[in-house]
């Protein structure tokens, strides 16, 4: 591929097509570095842990920890739930903007979860995730001529379904996702024109 080629690539190549390569790239570095169900790998690598974000001023895990992933299983969900859900708030909110929603969502999950859940340790980008959720709501309450009554019916079964899982499966982070999905809906005003 020529140099102007692989420019002219890198242009057009959606947001989330880098997310998720910063996703995969990440849980195959913590792989080789100790596996991603090892608790004091997931902490050396920057999963939020809220003792060290107040104690030692490590701020910067309310956004490392969104690219961390504990297990395949759970990457595989929220990479598969980023790529159809991403793409589709990307188009809406265009790249510039997308790349912020991403980071404020998640790390208003995490500010949640920092808040309320302060010994547990977390991962992940549900909180984002859970954030173009609350888009979806924004774009059903405020602009219902974006979205068709197919595309609504599946989406409110969708958050249904999460919901019930976040609260009924153990160890998932019910504020990350509760704290994405407020986030994400109140950004909306701001982002989605």
């Amino acid at each position: 591929m020529k140099k102007d080629n692989l420019i002219e690539y890198i242009k057009k190549a959606s947001v989330n097509s880098v997310l998720l390569a910063i996703m995969l790239v990440y849980f195959v570095v913590i792989t080789l570095n100790g596996g991603t169900t090892d608790v004091e790998t997931l902490v050396r690598f920057g999963a939020l842990f809220p003792p060290l974000v107040k104690e030692y001023g490590q701020y910067y895990r309310l956004i490392s920890s969104i690219f961390i992933h504990i297990g395949i299983m759970h990457l595989f969900f929220n990479s598969y739930a980023l790529y159809i859900f991403g793409t589709q708030i990307e188009r809406v909110m265009g790249h510039k903007k997308y790349i912020l929603f991403f980071l404020l969502t998640g790390l208003g999950g995490n500010l949640l979860t920092y808040i309320f859940s302060y010994e547990t340790i977390s991962a992940g980008a549900s909180g984002s995730l859970f954030g173009m959720f609350g888009a979806f709501l924004y774009l059903i309450r405020r602009h219902p001529e974006m979205v068709t009554p197919e595309g609504k019916k599946s989406i409110l079964q969708l958050l249904v379904i999460n919901i019930a899982i976040t609260l009924l499966v153990p160890n998932i982070s019910a504020t990350a996702h509760f704290g994405g999905l407020i986030a994400g809906y109140l950004l909306s005003y701001g982002f989605i024109k």
